[in-house]
């Protein structure tokens, strides 16, 4: 017979025949053209395939059921199809063969089976199926005995396209045994290398490295990362890549309510791990994984005077399995807050592996490879724009991003991607934001919001964007990125605004905070508050912190020695040189950048003023003419202005008039037209003159003069 191409929906053959009496059986649906079918490698779908005798099945069904008992390495018959049957030749019996043994988490919870045994089980189970070379063994009963699959790797005196049975007396040798990859830790999904692969390559030289040396110690390593970042698919893949048989250990699986049945549990896993290389002789190397190992060893200082003694003997217990691991044996743990493990645990690990968060081009390439296992389909443009957009994300954020977004455009009619993906970035925030005080923000509008200003524009445009967006051209003249601008100008010309709009210009997020928010009651919390701001920066930058009224916050020394409030503001000041100092220029993708504003500069210390710290002090000065048309102008487009408002003749009469202070005489006058006729539709310049003739500037000349006479001395 040769080989049929067939189009048939594939499902298990559970469902029409649950017995175990008839196994490796293809029905097939009733043909026109009958042909006499017998044992054949039934091709399916995704390219795996199953060992059955193929029998035509009467009734009504256009599909075809399929026992996969004896199939390819990985069978599912999800959406499967069945696409082909290619006959094989029974070869008679075998008395010769060599096999590959996987065995399941039964392991945990039976007692381990020696090797005869297992050779013993397996030749009486096998001596029933039809077998190819290649293939792999899964059942039921088999699972009942703590063996996953059985994969065929050889057998004497059978062909490539011949199937055969196992005699009664065959020789069958284990040629290895390999422990299945633990669930939480198999993905089914689709490895992505992107930012991931140098960790992996570290892992793989630490597992080769420490079976090839006759080391002394125990190989361990610590794998540390934000919450979401990738720790776990990493070791996944480590496993699935070196053939590791990985013995997996959580808080949850090990945790029990009464003193010393914790410890007990890790003794047994351990001793399980000892055990199964003892008996089982696996050729592969055994690693104990330990997620979130800062659960079990927690610090001194993170656990109550309550749970203290019993942390303290889980701690010591675990200690102690580590430092008499046997060789071949290894001991990797994640971590996501390594602050709080204990010291004693953490200096067992002599290897630790950070995972940092993905830059902006590793998030293109995540967010395009996950973007196509979802079947989305996105712009380069889009993708640019994600990957701009998404400073603090880890690979966990991504994914969510991306469900959220194929949830919408499932929900919604006629829905465009872009404006969707647009829409989603502006109202979702990472993990790590969403887990602390320090609010993280995305800023919508740029300096078009702003009118006028061009010198000031201009100014930013060159000291501070040219550095940000051109930072290979800094570096080639050896120029470093600025770590602070101080904005200093009367109250009201739009201080907080430029960086807001200066943070939407270099694609930053936006951290705010003001005295109000740091200072508290509590020794201490201030400081903890200025070390948490930059911490969050660090972890969303390229990253922008703007400190409002920062002579309120840190002024000068001098005036803010003696007690009480003025010793707090030498703490926040001494923190605040600090984490500004430990600012690292690592290009555009890591910067951050340190914005303050004051309307009393002359307040400020000088510590702060020096270069390195506040790089550039740049006036925001009271608008002028041109200035203060084009605010009118921005108002016009939000305000209904009668034709007869002249806005170049109010600008004239505005002099030392504030962006508040326009602002408000703008608010005013559409008062003044609703108080004159309640049916009014337009401000008119009456109005206008009504409240010119009563309302007076905030800012005085000698105030403006200040601000220029402080600027021309660091000029």
């Amino acid at each position: 017979m040769h080989n049929k191409e067939l189009d048939y929906p594939a499902f298990p053959l559970s469902l029409v025949d649950d017995s175990d009496d008839y196994p490796q059986i293809c029905y097939l649906p009733e043909r026109e053209d009958p042909v006499e079918l017998d044992w054949c490698q039934c091709c399916l779908s995704d390219g795996s395939f199953a060992v059955c005798r193929v029998t035509s099945r009467a009734g009504g069904e256009t599909c075809c059921f399929l026992d996969g008992t004896v199939a390819s390495t990985e069978l599912s018959l999800a959406n499967q199809r069945l696409l082909g049957l290619k006959p094989l030749k029974f070869a008679g019996s075998v008395d010769q063969l060599s096999c590959l043994v996987t065995i399941t988490e039964e392991l945990f919870v039976q007692p381990l089976l020696s090797l005869e045994d297992i050779q013993d089980d397996l030749r009486v189970f096998l001596r029933h199926l039809k077998l190819i070379k290649g293939c792999s063994v899964q059942h039921r009963r088999l699972r009942k005995l703590g063996i996953a699959s059985v994969e065929i790797v050889d057998a004497s005196g059978a062909g490539q396209d011949d199937c055969f049975e196992v005699s009664k007396t065959c020789n069958l040798q284990v040629a290895d045994t390999r422990l299945r990859v633990p669930y939480p830790l198999d993905s089914s999904s689709k490895y992505l290398s992107h930012g991931f692969e140098e960790h992996l390559e570290s892992l793989k030289q630490l597992v080769s490295t420490s079976e090839s040396c006759l080391l002394k110690f125990p190989a361990t390593c610590l794998v540390l990362g934000p919450v979401g970042s990738g720790k776990s698919r990493i070791l996944g893949e480590l496993l699935k890549r070196q053939f590791c048989n990985g013995f997996y250990i959580t808080a949850s699986q090990v945790l029990r309510s009464y003193p010393g049945e914790t410890e007990e549990e890790l003794r047994r896993i351990f001793k399980a791990a000892e055990t199964f290389k003892k008996k089982l002789r696996p050729l592969s190397p055994i690693v104990i994984i330990i997620e979130d190992i800062e659960l079990l060893c927690p610090s001194t200082n993170s656990s109550d005077a309550k749970n203290a003694g019993n942390s303290l003997r889980i701690s010591a217990q675990l200690n102690k399995l580590i430092d008499t691991l046997p060789k071949g044996v290894f001991c990797m743990a994640t971590s996501s807050s390594p602050d709080s493990l204990h010291e004693n645990a953490r200096r067992r690990f002599i290897r630790e592996i950070t995972i940092n968060m993905p830059n902006e081009e590793q998030r293109k390439f995540l967010v395009r490879d996950l973007a196509q296992e979802q079947k989305l389909s996105f712009s380069e443009g889009l993708l640019e724009h994600i990957a701009r957009n998404t400073q603090g994300y880890v690979m966990a954020d991504l994914i969510l991003l991306l469900r959220r977004g194929l949830q919408k455009c499932l929900t919604e009619e006629g829905s465009d991607v872009e404006r969707i993906f647009r829409e989603l970035l502006l109202s979702t925030q990472p993990s790590a934001s969403r887990t602390t005080d320090v609010r993280v923000s995305k800023m919508a509008d740029g300096f078009e919001i702003i009118g006028g200003m061009e010198s000031l524009k201009r100014t930013l445009q060159v000291s501070v964007l040219a550095g940000l967006q051109q930072s290979a051209s800094f570096a080639r003249f050896g120029l470093s990125l600025p770590k602070g601008v101080l904005l200093y100008g009367p109250p009201g010309c739009a201080k907080t605004t430029v960086a807001k709009c200066l943070a939407k210009e270099a694609s930053m997020t936006f951290i705010a905070t003001s005295a109000a928010e740091v200072y508290s009651p509590y020794v201490g919390c201030a400081e903890r508050f200025i070390t948490r701001i930059f911490d969050t920066a660090r972890k969303n930058a390229p990253c922008l912190i703007f400190l409002d009224e920062i002579d309120s916050l840190v002024g000068k020394r001098t005036v803010a020695s003696g007690r009480g409030g003025g010793q707090v503001q030498l703490r926040i000041l001494s923190t605040l040189l600090t984490e500004m100092d430990g600012i690292v220029a690592g290009g555009s993708q890591q910067h951050i950048l340190v914005v303050a504003a004051t309307n009393r500069p002359d307040m400020i210390d000088d510590a702060l003023m020096r270069p390195g710290r506040f790089d550039k002090l740049i006036h925001v000065p009271a608008p002028d003419t041109e200035s203060r048309l084009a605010l009118l102008q921005l108002h016009a487009q939000r305000m209904p202005f009668h034709e007869n408002v002249d806005l170049e003749e109010i600008s004239l009469q505005t002099q030392r008039y504030s962006g508040a202070d326009l602002c408000n005489l703008c608010n005013e006058a559409a008062i003044e037209a609703f108080q004159r006729y309640f049916e009014a539709t337009e401000i008119e310049i009456q109005d206008f003159k009504k409240v010119l003739a009563k309302q007076k500037s905030s800012l005085t000349q000698t105030q403006i003069d200040g601000y220029y006479k402080f600027a021309h001395r660091f000029l």
